[in-house]
């Protein structure tokens, strides 16, 4: 029996987010560029089978928005389940307020 996979969309932010990472890794480190954005790509993968893979915020206002979020390297990637997708809304570097953020 086959798993249904949701798709996967990054909001404007969070497709700025990773713009932004990748291309300051690219311009010292291209091939680290290229592996991060092949982890990235096969984590958001996986998360289309199992959308509840991801960790739920301790910040009660966050997890009460319906907020997850899935780590990657030192990155934390904020998302919502709905229907039929997963909406990614942010990509935070881990030592960033991201609660202010989000």
């Amino acid at each position: 029996m086959s798993r249904h996979r949701l798709a996967i969309r990054l909001l404007e932010a969070a497709e700025e987010d990773l713009i932004d990472f990748i291309t300051y890794v690219a311009a010292d480190r291209p091939a680290a560029a290229q592996t991060i954005a092949d982890r990235i790509e096969k984590s958001l993968e996986l998360l289309r089978v199992n959308p509840r893979s991801g960790r739920v915020p301790r910040e009660p206002d966050l997890a009460k928005l319906g907020y997850r979020y899935l780590v990657i390297l030192d990155y934390l990637f904020f998302y919502k389940i709905h229907k039929d997708c997963v909406l990614v809304y942010r990509i935070l570097h881990g030592a960033r307020n991201y609660a202010r953020l989000l």
